[in-house]
């Protein structure tokens, strides 16, 4: 029998120490933020009911849930006739042969754990998700079938712009945190939307408006715009938008908010939409101002480590989640070239697909995979926090190891991780094991020192090295924040 292979599935991966080290430290920051806001934590499971994920996520997303198979004789009960009829549209068969599906976002099993126990919570309900969720995808560089999501949600029976500016605040709090430069958070609303279909003479097209906006970033004005005189839209309204949206701004830039305001009463002056669309645009604009002034409040400047106001406003963002109905927001740091850093927006009417009043939510999600990668390409990681274990004690002689142990155990009784290395008199494989294992500190127990009550403490690099009382070891290290410095 051939070796079976010991890689992961495709698009998944393993995450040994060091890596996990890292994914912490970023979780640790963006759960400090949430926690700083007043969000609670919450998990929910890795299955939801085929059911409770279909048809949430628009037609490409829905594409990309992972269903489970039903366990047992997973075809039992289902008519031969329909079963025949149905084989060749392979799709349809899926309700009836998968029961369960993987959690596809954190945002629909928040809407049905709030229907499910709305008599227990306090609103608004403030929570935030850090956990995986899985994608049908093709696996790509920078493309996972399972990757973790770190969200924050607002539910209520409305969501106040305070708490919408705080979510926006969320980005500029952990990336400014974390390092991040030039990057920018995107605004529009899908309000907006509506009124620019109607504006365009595509009226009934907004879903399909939205599909060929969000491919803008991927393929230019010169595909869409080809693909939007398909649609329908208006040539001449069309390149007044290609003239107001440039992609070659610097830094993510596409409007500042008085060119974006501008824009837009300059669309609702031309006319042509009806009385609802203008008067939802309205309001938008009304909301999204008071937005604004309170981002610019939350921090004293109103400005961030991005370089001057990190909000930038673009008619086209369109995020192509179908349950999104106002405010949506996405982060950007072209210079990466990684794509989206995080988004979200408003949406209603969750809450009521499950037999609960149709109540509102707004939540913000954080890439975190692409943040990662992000934090590798700049060096923004603080290496001294991210190393492994403080001690691993070693000895010369196996008669020292009683000793050596013995010390481990004082030290981790002082807050220290420790651990004793069990192979005595082997000096390079103790140092070829500390290296590995991103040890800080080694502390060698050798006949001549310890003859003399000492031990030698050395830097895992060798670079440092001290000759004292095991005694004073801790006192050593906890001297300095930073004592390899």
């Amino acid at each position: 029998m051939e070796p079976k292979s010991a890689a992961p599935v495709r698009g998944t991966r393993d995450f040994g120490a060091s890596q996990m080290r890292r994914r912490k430290a970023l979780f640790s920051v963006i759960e400090a933020a949430f926690l700083r806001c007043g969000y609670g934590p919450l998990e929910t499971p890795a299955m939801e009911s085929g059911s409770t994920l279909s048809g949430k996520y628009g037609e490409e997303g829905d594409r990309l849930i992972f269903h489970v198979l039903n366990s047992g004789s997973f075809s039992e009960g289902i008519d031969p006739d329909q079963w025949n009829q149905l084989r060749e549209q392979p799709r349809r068969l899926v309700p009836l042969l998968c029961e369960k599906a993987l959690r596809y976002d954190l945002t629909v099993p928040l809407a049905r754990y709030v229907a499910a126990n709305h008599a227990k919570l306090s609103f608004p309900f403030k929570r935030y998700q850090i956990q995986p969720v899985w994608r049908a995808d093709r696996p790509q560089k920078g493309r996972f079938r399972e990757f973790i999501q770190c969200d924050a949600d607002v539910v209520a029976p409305e969501i106040s712009t305070f708490h919408q500016a705080e979510l926006l605040g969320l980005y500029r709090d952990v990336l400014d945190g974390l390092g991040f430069r030039n990057y920018r958070i995107r605004l529009n609303d899908r309000r907006f939307l509506n009124l620019l279909a109607s504006w365009g003479g595509v009226p009934g097209q907004v879903a399909r408006l939205g599909l060929l906006l969000d491919k803008l970033d991927k393929q230019g004005w010169a595909v869409v715009r080809d693909e939007l005189l398909a649609l329908g839209f208006e040539p001449t309204k069309l390149d007044r938008l290609v003239q107001s949206v440039p992609l070659d701004r610097p830094m993510g830039q596409v409007m500042t908010w008085i060119e974006f305001h501008d824009w837009m009463q300059a669309v609702l002056g031309d006319g042509g939409m009806t009385d609802l669309v203008r008067e939802d645009a309205l309001n938008a604009l009304k909301e999204t101002e008071q937005v604004v002034t309170f981002f610019g409040q939350n921090q004293a400047d109103g400005s961030s480590a991005s370089g001057g106001d990190s909000l930038t406003f673009d008619p086209c963002l369109a995020r192509g989640i179908d349950y999104y109905t106002g405010l949506v927001v996405e982060v950007v740091a072209p210079e990466l070239g990684l794509g989206s850093l995080g988004g979200g927006g408003m949406y209603s009417g969750l809450t009521a697909l499950f037999g609960y009043p149709e109540w509102k939510g707004m939540g913000i999600s954080f890439g975190a995979e692409r943040l990662l990668e992000g934090m590798d390409r700049l060096g923004l990681w603080d290496e001294s926090s991210l190393r492994g274990m403080d001690i691993l004690c070693y000895a010369s002689d196996s008669s020292l190891d009683p000793a050596a142990q013995s010390w481990v155990l004082t030290w981790r009784s002082q807050g220290f991780s420790a651990d004793w290395f069990p192979i005595s008199g082997k000096y390079k494989k103790a140092t070829e094991h500390a290296q590995r294992s991103e040890v800080a500190w080694m502390v060698v127990f050798g006949e001549r020192e310890w003859a003399a009550g000492e031990v030698t403490l050395q830097s895992t690099d060798q670079k440092h090295r001290h000759r004292l009382p095991p005694s004073e070891v801790a006192a050593f290290l906890q001297a300095s924040t930073n004592p390899l410095a």
